[in-house]
């Protein structure tokens, strides 16, 4: 794990959807190969990344995985939950708890994470955060190869009001999108940037082994 530095990017793990779409199964619950919930593994990798904290946002209606974090990581001082009431409202909701979170704790930076990308690396995330620290752009994203910035997303400071506005089941996409040329990118690898939200890919998940470390 890397010591963060004083003042380093708070991060948030958004964790609040209804994964419609793997109805009945709860995506975030699903098990790789070894027995890891997707929630906790992806938990874990922000964790060992270089934020002064983590925040796993999620919906008031599912005790279960507030229980699932609560239980995987005991003691933990650098990680802590929050409930977006409104999570009905969509990602936007989500958004507006991270940036609640980031402002009170005087962040320079937020690391915006999506629970059900479990296969990102520590190292992508401490290239966004060092890249973003040493750059100090709007936002710093993956590149994805195609043109456009994926997730997860280093939003800084002077962008939390933007997000803070942003309604409906929408993060921060267009904001983006008409940053465009200002926004930092840093070469990641696709496998990595894969997000795990249909039965299909469930399957794949279930099939895949976290990586040492």
């Amino acid at each position: 794990m890397v010591t963060p530095p004083h003042s380093a990017a708070l991060a948030i793990v958004l964790a609040a959807g209804r994964s419609s779409r793997t109805a009945p199964d709860h995506k975030l619950l699903a098990r790789d190969a070894q027995g890891v919930p997707m929630l906790v593994r992806t938990t874990a990798t922000v964790l060992a990344s270089a934020v002064s904290k983590v925040v796993v946002i999620l919906p008031p209606d599912r005790p279960d995985l507030s229980s699932l974090i609560s239980n995987a990581f005991p003691d933990t001082p650098r990680l802590e939950t929050r409930i977006a009431q409104d999570a009905q409202d969509g990602l936007s909701a989500s958004l507006r708890v991270g940036v609640q979170v980031a402002r009170a704790e005087h962040a320079p930076a937020l690391l915006v994470c999506l629970g059900d990308m479990p296969l990102v690396s520590v190292a992508l995330l401490n290239a966004l955060l060092r890249d973003h620290a040493r750059f100090k752009p709007p936002a710093t994203a993956p590149d994805r190869g195609d043109g456009k910035p994926g997730n997860p997303v280093v939003w800084d400071a002077t962008q939390f009001a933007a997000l803070a506005a942003v309604q409906g089941d929408r993060g921060g996409r267009e904001i983006l999108r008409t940053l465009s040329p200002a926004v930092q990118r840093v070469l990641a690898r696709p496998e990595e940037l894969v997000d795990f939200d249909t039965p299909e890919r469930l399957a794949a998940y279930a099939r895949s082994a976290q990586a040492p470390g």
